[in-house]
């Protein structure tokens, strides 16, 4: 068993390795030195449970995987050719060049966060976002106010803890959604200190059930927008509206999560139908608004003001780099220019001009690639709107040498990662997500053939 251990050659030695320090990169020495003890840990106990021979090279090899390894799992670029166009995985919505080059002037230094500059006191860093929303808004009255927060789950949280702790709020069994990472819509409810009251079936629910299901310990409805799924059929629900006279109508709030709110141009469900009946309304930054990650908090100004008060604003708001880039994209709203925001732009794409360049990734296909170009549907994706789909054309590809997933997976290990899908045994790419100025980097992979492409 010794003579197998003094078989492993020293951190050192590797280090100087010239294909590990290939594989490393530009990784950070400790952290190369880490992940090679990590792996020569490994084979100790790998040598203590079956004693078997490894020779220098097959150490080697092994330490230089699991530094590639550690390498793709870095932050980097990828080319998103799912269709999706807010992947939740790929980092949603794509920030426009505005809202990075705001980043770049300002996160660089010192800016005035909170430091209101005509008075030289003290400022709030809402401020400038509020007066922003309430244009967009076209609130000239100010009836509401906006307080940001790091994500909707945390804008959902905060007002039911502001607002209703302690106390009943109802919600519709049809609307106890599940998000992504296992999130529940109870389990938000109860971390508020709020008593959720479930009313109606999972199908069907009726005025009447909310209205049976008051008492004087009820403080709030709650609306939440079936974001990432759709109930077809034998269906029934409660317009806000009819909800908005049963509140007020008892004395209570009506708080909505609309998951992922919009404005024009994009469809419903739009944040400024939403607050002509709902007190308080809550939505996601990085979906169909298309800018950083935020929960977005709007509503009565005089409940904006209990929220703000709350201690736990403080631990959930929104960091400042966010700030400034939802300023730069409440700008581009205001003056419209619609087409500088990427989400926007990649969805109206027209079909003609997506087939077109999927063509041209066809006519680049290299050796041991097979393909066709072929209708499909991109979706918005990120628990936006579902159900609803966009036309598109994708390239379907095929490889007589390998498996759909197993070119799914050489896709991936491409420099960029090319992510697709796979539909009906064949790997589709969707020029629709795909930036124009990476048609380059898709054809270039797609040359070399089923040959490894990193």
């Amino acid at each position: 068993m010794s003579n197998l251990f003094r078989q492993i050659p020293a951190v050192d030695k590797l280090l100087a390795d010239p294909a590990v320090q290939e594989a490393a990169a530009d990784l950070p020495r400790p952290e190369v030195a880490a992940l090679i003890r990590q792996e020569l840990d490994a084979i100790r106990a790998e040598l203590a449970r079956l004693p078997q021979g490894l020779g220098p090279g097959e150490i080697r090899s092994r330490v230089v995987q699991r530094l590639k390894r550690c390498r793709l799992n870095r932050f980097q670029q990828v080319i998103n050719a799912t269709g999706v166009l807010i992947h939740t995985n790929l980092g949603r919505a794509p920030l426009p060049d505005q809202a990075l080059q705001r980043l770049q002037d300002l996160g660089r230094g010192y800016f005035n966060l909170e430091l209101d500059l005509a008075q030289g006191t003290r400022g709030s860093r809402y401020a400038s976002l509020a007066r922003l929303f309430n244009l967009l808004l076209e609130d000239a009255a100010g009836k509401n106010d906006t307080v940001v927060v790091n994500n909707n789950a945390g804008a959902v949280l905060l007002v039911l803890k502001a607002l209703a702790a302690g106390r009943e709020v109802i919600v519709s069994r049809g609307q106890l959604v599940e998000i992504g990472g296992g999130f529940r819509v109870p389990e938000v409810m109860a971390a508020s200190g709020c008593r959720l009251v479930e009313v109606g079936t999972t199908n069907r629910t009726r005025l009447s059930d909310y209205a049976q299901a008051i008492t004087p310990e009820t403080k709030a409805i709650l609306l939440v927008h079936p974001s990432n799924y759709t109930i077809m059929g034998f269906t029934e629900s409660v317009p806000r509206e009819d909800l908005a006279q049963l509140a007020e109508a008892h004395g209570l709030y009506l708080i909505e999560d609309l998951g992922s709110g919009s404005f024009a141009p994009f469809p419903e469900p739009r944040v400024p139908t939403a607050l002509e009946h709902s007190h308080i309304v809550t939505y996601s930054g990085d979906k169909l608004l298309g800018g950083p990650q935020a929960g977005i908090i709007h509503g009565r100004r005089e409940l904006v003001a209990v929220i703000k008060k709350d201690p736990l604003l403080r631990a959930l708001r929104i960091d400042k780099l966010s700030l400034l880039a939802l300023e730069a994209v409440l700008e581009l709203y205001l003056r419209k220019e619609y087409a500088s925001l990427p989400l926007w732009a990649l969805a109206s794409q027209p079909a003609a001009q997506l087939r077109e360049r999927a063509t041209a990734w066809l006519h680049r296909l290299g050796p041991g690639l097979e393909g066709e170009v072929v209708e499909c549907a991109s979706t918005m994706g990120g628990g936006s709107l579902p159900g609803e789909t966009i036309p598109s054309w994708a390239l379907a590809l095929t490889s007589p040498a390998l498996s759909a997933q197993e070119l799914l997976d050489l896709l991936r290990r491409n420099t960029p990662p090319i992510i697709g899908r796979i539909a009906r045994e064949r790997v589709l790419l969707d020029p629709r997500t795909v930036l124009p100025e990476q048609d380059q980097d898709v054809a270039a992979c797609l040359e070399r053939g089923v040959q490894p492409c990193s």
